[in-house]
């Protein structure tokens, strides 16, 4: 049995916005996140490594959209203490194919830590 990754010196934060939505009105609906360094040196935060799961399923919307080479501010030398800018996808229209509630999870699991952060989003008829 695998054992959970600890805790590392990036905390991350997963922005939903809005949190309650029609479904006709999906494409104004923004996912995004921020990183912030927990630890006492520089680091990389290896944000490339973001995984989104839409009710515990992988979302390969959410991996074309955080891999298309464009890599914001902070995205690779974040210092201590420093969080990075919010940065939005507008991804509503591939993440809510059907009126329901979603449970969000953005994941960072590398081989030596991990960081998570949850939102729930609702998408009425």
């Amino acid at each position: 049995m695998t054992e959970p990754n600890p805790a590392g010196p990036v905390l991350i934060q997963l922005l939903a916005e809005p949190a309650r939505l029609p479904m006709a009105e999906r494409d104004r609906f923004q996912l995004g996140l921020t990183a912030t360094n927990s630890g006492n040196e520089t680091v990389d935060p290896q944000l490339f490594a973001l995984r989104l799961l839409v009710d515990g399923e992988y979302s390969p919307a959410f991996d074309l959209a955080i891999g298309n080479g464009v890599v914001p501010a902070g995205w690779t030398s974040l210092a201590p203490g420093a969080t990075t800018r919010p940065h939005y996808w507008q991804l509503g229209e591939a993440l809510f194919a059907e009126p329901g509630e979603f449970h969000l999870t953005l994941r960072l699991a590398l081989d030596s830590w991990s960081a998570e952060s949850t939102a729930t989003v609702l998408v009425t008829p």
